[in-house]
């Protein structure tokens, strides 16, 4: 039911956008000047504060790997900043990875069965299949998840429920960041301009762009709203944290 009303909602965000952009082109053209402005002042940072929320397990309506690759496409010509962006988000990566590992490790299977563990979309089945790849691997698996969609959170679960030791978890997801944080960064520099460009030249994709950020914030409040509504209704609630 949640998975539908947010499916639903999202379509009908996009639907609109697309409404407003075949109908209003100097809006749209509004629209791509005041990002444009917000990514000069801010966008570093927002780039920046995203990745780390992301891996800490909250979902973010910007994906990390965009995050990263704008940061690339901001700092190319410079080596010593790129290096040091490289440096930094594969720290970034690892502390709030190690968020969510902790949290595993002091809570357990209860992180799974709490309101938290919902709404962060930590679902049992990922966890077990990234149990699965562990007990097969090793630290290997932890590496690896993070380039296999949806089983990233699921692996740093899976490990403080096993009882992995920090040590192998944080050498194994640090080796696995800078390799990806670097792809990324890579990518950022080689071809971020030529995606500036045809945003450029097209005012539309300015006005498309903020609308999967706005779906997602509005999914997000309807699925804790359905929730909470669900704990309060219910007469014995799963222990949350």
């Amino acid at each position: 039911m949640i998975r539908r009303l947010t499916a639903g909602l999202m379509l009908g965000v996009i639907a609109v956008g697309v409404v407003v952009v075949a109908s209003r082109p100097g809006f749209a053209r509004s629209v791509t000047a005041a990002e444009a402005q917000l990514q000069q002042t801010i966008g570093a940072e927002l780039a920046i504060a995203g990745v780390y929320l992301e891996e800490s397990a909250i979902p973010m309506p910007v994906p990390s790997e965009v995050s990263i690759g704008y940061l690339g496409q901001r700092l190319q010509g410079d080596a010593r900043a790129l290096v040091a962006a490289w440096i930094g988000l594969t720290a970034l990566i690892l502390l709030g990875s190690t968020n969510l590992f902790a949290a595993s490790r002091r809570f357990g299977p209860r992180l799974l069965n709490s309101r938290l563990g919902v709404a962060l979309h930590l679902t049992p089945s990922a966890v077990t299949r990234a149990k699965r790849w562990f007990d097969r691997w090793g630290p290997l698996a932890i590496g690896v998840s993070r380039y296999i969609p949806g089983l990233r959170w699921g692996m740093a679960v899976a490990c403080g429920t096993l009882g992995v030791s920090y040590r192998t978890f944080w050498l194994s997801t640090a080796i696995s960041a800078a390799v990806w944080a670097g792809a990324l960064l890579t990518l950022g520099v080689t071809v971020g301009d030529g995606v500036g460009r045809v945003i450029g030249e097209h005012a539309w994709l300015g006005l498309l762009l903020p609308l999967p950020a706005a779906a997602a914030i509005g999914a997000g409040l309807v699925r804790f709203l359905m929730i909470k509504g669900r704990a309060t209704s219910s007469p014995s609630v799963s222990p949350s944290i």
